[in-house]
């Protein structure tokens, strides 16, 4: 949800970027027309929330009913996004002077809780017929 608030600050303000990523180079606006770039972040603060959906899966009774496979797999694709991308991010950070480490960090952080989430996640219940 930190992810989509800072979308959401973004697209309000028309700002491209993240907060604590890397800085944009104002160059990158000349590629959007009128309204774009705030229309880009409210996209992105969509599928930020699509993220939180996936993730909440568990929380709901059905998903006792669901092969595990079903369950984990949203939190192995976004473990993994996570990973990449806070590496990709810090690595950046540390061979050029465009920032974004701080978001990096955060991106392995999430990737480590959702991995630890998946990996306690409940088995599914048996249900017999």
């Amino acid at each position: 949800m930190l992810y989509v608030a800072s979308m959401v600050g973004h697209a309000i303000h028309g700002r491209l970027g993240v907060t604590g990523g890397p800085e944009v180079d104002p160059a990158s606006y000349d590629t959007y027309g009128a309204g774009d770039v705030a229309a880009a972040q409210w996209s992105n603060a969509a599928v930020g929330l699509l993220g939180v959906v996936l993730l909440a899966v568990p929380l709901l009774p059905v998903s006792r009913r669901l092969p595990r496979w079903v369950v984990l797999t949203p939190f192995i694709v976004f473990a993994l996004l996570a990973l990449a991308g806070g590496n990709g991010m810090i690595a950046r950070a540390m061979t050029s002077d465009v920032g974004g480490a701080v978001f990096g960090a955060y991106c392995l952080i999430w990737a480590a809780l959702i991995a630890m989430t998946a990996k306690h996640m409940p088995r599914p219940m048996i249900v017999k017929s």
